[in-house]
């Protein structure tokens, strides 16, 4: 995730299993972001699932999605690729994410999708 935001940027320092570390660094390259944007990700697709985070203001025009994001107060792209039928996360690099999660668990971006004649895939 590229992005210079404005605002004070939290520093941790965690210790991992050797195994989840190697893990991390795997899909990292996988997706060709780092390790610390990985685990951003990996902690807003928690969020989202859980009820932390939403999405506050969503447009979709020209095969992407726009849409706020809460807590990185930003807007991410997401990217309809037709031959597969998938979303693509431009921020998280992945078809997979807590984004892509939130628009699809949305009625009414649903509803929208579905208006554009976007064929999506289900996801869990």
């Amino acid at each position: 995730m590229v992005r210079p935001r404005g605002g004070a940027t939290e520093r941790w320092s965690l210790r991992l299993h050797p195994e989840v570390d190697k893990l991390l660094d795997k899909v990292a390259k996988e997706r060709g972001i780092s390790k610390n944007s990985l685990v951003e990700s990996i902690i807003l697709e928690w969020a989202y699932r859980n009820g932390y985070n939403k999405i506050l203001h969503a447009n979709i025009r020209n095969g992407r999605i726009a849409v706020w994001d809460f807590l990185l107060d930003e807007t991410v792209h997401i990217t309809y690729v037709e031959p597969e039928h998938r979303l693509y996360c431009e921020n998280c690099k992945t078809y997979d994410c807590g984004h892509i999660w939130a628009i699809m668990h949305d009625k009414d971006l649903r509803k929208k999708i579905k208006k554009e004649g976007w064929i999506i895939a289900e996801i869990s």
